[in-house]
């Protein structure tokens, strides 16, 4: 147990590090929502600092310091949720209405704010006391809960809405904020160990845990691309683009339609302008000489999909002729992929595996099987 405190003590600087590099984002990249994560990064530190300054009776010497740290829990939840609206969110303007997540935080600092005046607890009745306690124990796992629900729900939200307009979503699809939200379950049952249950064999890898979790946040933020990376006027145009479905009104007329659809043909069949590997609705629509909205709509309304898997469809239409063709014996998987404008190799497969039921190699020996036996 003496390693516990030492090594929570350099997973918290190394969290601090994290939170001010994130802070002040030199890349100037998702720089709102770097800025949050990384004072969510802070107060996690924070969290973490509270073991090895409770083994130096910190406690004991500073209890106002000491019991502000342990306030600062209750902005740990909300900073991650908001971190995480802002990765997800086209405008990067400050909305007034996050403020409501810190009414916890602020509720519970007047609550303890006798005790940084007087040193002392408030006293309350017995059968008062009982309340109170039971709700400074629930207020924080509870709220914890909430917000990571609330925050892989974006997540998800975020999956989708992306293949509205990208063709290739594996840089932007935030996925290793969702593996993180993963690694927090484990993080919070560990926590709740400590704090209900204290099992000692739970307790000997919660250090490890918050050591890899931090380090894991660092590689993955820090290299993070844009989310959204268009001009102003493409950005407002994307935020008219809602989910389509069914009985959703018509957007685009009849003829308007047609000719629309007419362009994109010939923009997929003859130009092939699915082989561009970085193709947004932003860039087929200016092609078309139309609106995301209305761009959004033709693919929508007369193909029944979505941007992202009407331009992969046809993609997979390309890797399976290369596949077949004299190039296949020049590329290999990842050429192929990239010939047919993927941007990675897992991607294309796991694509190429959906629409054809086979992985591109599979597919490949297929066909030559076939081949022997009609010979």
């Amino acid at each position: 147990m003496m390693n516990f405190p030492i090594i929570m003590g350099i997973t918290s600087g190394a969290a601090f590090l994290l939170g001010f590099l994130l802070i002040a984002h030199l890349r100037k990249i998702n720089v709102i929502a770097n800025r949050y994560l990384g004072l969510f990064i802070v107060t996690l530190g924070l969290t973490m600092l509270e073991i090895p300054l409770f083994y130096q009776n910190f406690h004991l010497k500073h209890p106002n310091i000491f019991e502000l740290i342990g306030l600062v829990r209750f902005l740990t939840a909300p900073l991650l949720y908001i971190s995480i609206l802002y990765f997800t969110s086209l405008q990067s303007k400050f909305d007034k209405k996050i403020l409501w997540h810190f009414l916890p935080f602020v509720f519970f600092l007047l609550f303890r704010f006798p005790f940084f005046i007087t040193g002392k607890n408030i006293e309350f009745s017995f059968s008062v006391s009982r309340i109170v306690f039971f709700v400074l124990q629930i207020a924080l796992p509870l709220q914890t809960i909430i917000y990571w629900y609330l925050s892989f729900s974006k997540l998800q939200k975020h999956i989708k809405y992306i293949r509205q307009f990208s063709s290739s979503t594996e840089q932007i699809d935030l996925s290793w904020l969702k593996y993180f939200l993963l690694i927090l379950v484990i993080i919070i049952i560990a926590w709740l160990n400590l704090v209900f249950f204290n099992l000692e064999n739970i307790i000997r890898f919660t250090p490890s845990l918050y050591l890899l979790s931090v380090f894991f946040l660092a590689y993955f933020s820090l290299q993070q691309k844009e989310i959204f990376d268009f001009n102003k006027n493409d950005l407002d145009e994307l935020s008219t683009i809602k989910e389509y479905k069914r009985e959703n009104p018509k957007r685009v007329s009849e003829n308007r339609l047609n000719e629309l659809d007419e362009k994109l043909r010939m923009l997929m069949n003859s130009e092939k302008v699915y082989l561009e590997n970085d193709l947004s609705l932003p860039k087929l629509a200016k092609s078309m000489g139309a609106s995301c909205n209305e761009a959004s709509f033709v693919i929508n309304e007369l193909y029944g999909d979505n941007f992202y898997n009407f331009i992969n469809k046809y993609r997979i239409g390309e890797a399976k002729i290369l596949l077949l063709s004299e190039k296949y014996s020049q590329l290999n998987i990842l050429g192929i992929a990239y010939e047919s404008g993927f941007n990675s190799k897992t991607t294309f497969n796991t694509t190429f595996k959906k629409y054809i039921g086979l992985s591109p190699t599979e597919f490949v020996k297929s066909n030559a099987i076939l081949e022997k036996k009609e010979a």
